[in-house]
C-alpha cells in the first residue's frame, strides 16, 4: 500500500482546480456533449465556463482525425451553452462514431496578449479513449465537478438520453458494477478498518458499497484506459487530503453502457486496512451445494444439475450467466428445481454468439459455486 502525502494531494487538487477554472477568466470553449443520429451526423454541445463574449474570443477551431475547420456559428452573448453541427463550420469535418479525437482550440486576445486554450475528447476505439463509442441516438456526455477536497473530477459518460442545450447531469447515465471483494486469503471483505470512527470507503469511479457478506456494488461511468486497473482508492470522507491505494489483481473494463450490469469479483493484494472477520447477524446459513454442468462444450442447450444438502425452507438461489467480458447475459431462478436448462439465449430470448461464458450460483446474494462453459453453434 502506498501512502499519499495529504498536503501534497491538497496542493495538487488546488492546482488542478485552478487549471480547470483559470482565475484570469481566459475564454475557453469546452466539450460538453456529442450525439450522433442514425445517419452518423453529429451535433456537438459546447460549454463556455465564463459565458460567451464575442469581443473576447477571436476564433474557435475544431480538429478531428479527418481535418479541421473554424466554427462560424454565432452564439448569443453571455450564453453558457452552444450547439454546433458540421454545417456550423467553415468546411465540413466528419467525426467518426466508432472512435475519434476531437480538439477544441479557443483563440483570444486580451489586453494585447494572444492566448489559446485547448480542450479535447478521445472516445471509442481510439487509443487513449476515456469512453466507448456511442450507439446511434446515445450521447457522450461530460461531467466536471470539484469535490470538497478541491479535486476536479472529469467524467466522460455514455448516456441513453441526450440533454443537448441543457446542463449535464449524471443521473441515470451509468451502468452497475457488482461482485464480491476478496482479501489475499480469498475471504470476503466485510468492511474497512481505517480509523473506524470515521467514514471511509473504497473508490473506483464512485464509492463501493460493501455489504456484510463481501458483496459490493458501484456505479460505473466510462471505458477504462487500455492499461489494467491495479488498485482501489481508500478515502476518509471527513479528513481532507487523506488518500491511500490498495493493490488489486489487475482487471480491465470496456464499453460501459447505460442501464447494464457487469459482474466482476475484485481480489485484493494488500489486507492492511480491510475487515474479513465480521460475523453476519441474522443471516441465513448457506447450504452445502454440488453443481455439475453438462454437456460442456454444448451446441444447443446445457444443464446445471444442482444438489443442495440440508436445504432449509425458502432457500432462494439464482444462476447468473455472463459473457467472458463480464456483461450480464441471463439470470435463472432455481424455484426449487434441481435441474436447470439453458438454451444459450439472453434475457430477451435472443440466441447468443458462440464463445466462452461464465456462470455463478448464488444463495442469499453470496456465490457458492462458479465456472465457465463453451457454446459452439
Amino acid at each position: 500500500m502506498k501512502r499519499k502525502n495529504p498536503f501534497r494531494i491538497l496542493f495538487f487538487g488546488i492546482a488542478v482546480a485552478l487549471s480547470a477554472n483559470p482565475v484570469d477568466n481566459t475564454p475557453i470553449a469546452r466539450f460538453s456533449e456529442l450525439v450522433f443520429d442514425a445517419a452518423n451526423q453529429w451535433t456537438l454541445e459546447l460549454y463556455f465556463p465564463f459565458e460567451y463574449q464575442e469581443d473576447t474570443i477571436d476564433s474557435i477551431i475544431i480538429n478531428a482525425s479527418s481535418g479541421e475547420a473554424k466554427i462560424n456559428a454565432a452564439f448569443a452573448p453571455w450564453t453558457a451553452i452552444g450547439l454546433i453541427t458540421s454545417d456550423s463550420l467553415s468546411i465540413p469535418v466528419p467525426i467518426h462514431r466508432d472512435g475519434d479525437t476531437i480538439q477544441l482550440s479557443t483563440y483570444s486576445s486580451r489586453e494585447g496578449n494572444h492566448q489559446v486554450r485547448i480542450d479535447r475528447l478521445i472516445f471509442g476505439n481510439t487509443k487513449g479513449a476515456s469512453v466507448g463509442p456511442p450507439a446511434a441516438g446515445y450521447s457522450i456526455m461530460r461531467n466536471v465537478w470539484t469535490d470538497r477536497h478541491l479535486n476536479v473530477i472529469t467524467m466522460d459518460c455514455l448516456a441513453q438520453n441526450h440533454s443537448l442545450g441543457a446542463v449535464n447531469d449524471t443521473l441515470g447515465l451509468s451502468g452497475t458494477l457488482k461482485g464480491v471483494i476478496y482479501d489475499s486469503s480469498n475471504r470476503p471483505v466485510t468492511g474497512l478498518k481505517v480509523l473506524p470512527a470515521s467514514p471511509s470507503r473504497f473508490y473506483l469511479h464512485t464509492s463501493l458499497a460493501i455489504e456484510t457478506n463481501g458483496a459490493y456494488h458501484t456505479q460505473i461511468f466510462r471505458k477504462f484506459p487500455a492499461e489494467a486497473i491495479d488498485h482501489l482508492y481508500v478515502r476518509l470522507d471527513d479528513f481532507a487530503g487523506w488518500l491511500d491505494s490498495v493493490a488489486v489483481q489487475p482487471f480491465q473494463l470496456y464499453d460501459i453502457q447505460p442501464d447494464t450490469t457487469m459482474i466482476l469479483d475484485i481480489r485484493l493484494m494488500d489486507d492492511e486496512y480491510v475487515l474479513t472477520d465480521v460475523k453476519e447477524r441474522n443471516s441465513p446459513l448457506l447450504p452445502e451445494v454440488t453443481l455439475i454442468n453438462y454437456p460442456n462444450p454444448f451446441n444447443a442447450s446445457t444443464n446445471f444439475h444442482i444438489t443442495i444438502h440440508d436445504l432449509s425452507p425458502g432457500t432462494a438461489g439464482t444462476i447468473t450467466i455472463y459473457s467472458a467480458s463480464g456483461q450480464l447475459v441471463k439470470q435463472i431462478p432455481l424455484d426449487g428445481h434441481s435441474l436447470i436448462k439453458w438454451d444459450a439465449t439472453d434475457m430477451n430470448g435472443r440466441l447468443l454468439p458462440s464463445g466462452v461464458y461464465r456462470y455463478r450460483l448464488d444463495f442469499y446474494e453470496k456465490t457458492v459455486a462458479s465456472g465457465s462453459l463453451i457454446f459452439l453453434k
